[in-house]
């Protein structure tokens, strides 16, 4: 994605993907544009439906790409199964059973 942020002077988010550290579009424009065509329509749907307080998060939910959907999925429910592998918490610690 971070090919796809052509303009230096355009809004980004940057934030860490799978521990790479990753441009991600900074804009609602930039974030529709990156989308597959099969997906813009969603996107104008919930965006624009969005309560204020909600538009933030929804942007990034779009803006990050979808394989990292599917890692975050995979992650979410191998720590529900039980498995806290790679855990941490806040302070960087272990999280034990």
């Amino acid at each position: 994605m971070d090919d796809d942020l052509r303009d230096p002077d355009r809004p980004t988010i940057t934030t860490t993907v799978d521990g790479v550290l990753t441009r991600l579009p900074g804009t609602l424009a930039d974030i529709r544009a990156t989308l597959p065509e099969d997906q813009r329509e969603a996107f104008d749907k919930e965006i624009n439906n969005a309560a204020l307080r909600d538009i933030v998060a929804i942007a990034v939910h779009w803006a990050i790409p979808p394989e990292e959907h599917a890692r975050i999925r995979a992650d979410a429910d191998r720590i529900r199964s039980g498995d806290l592998t790679g855990v941490v918490d806040v302070h960087g610690n272990p999280v034990e059973p």
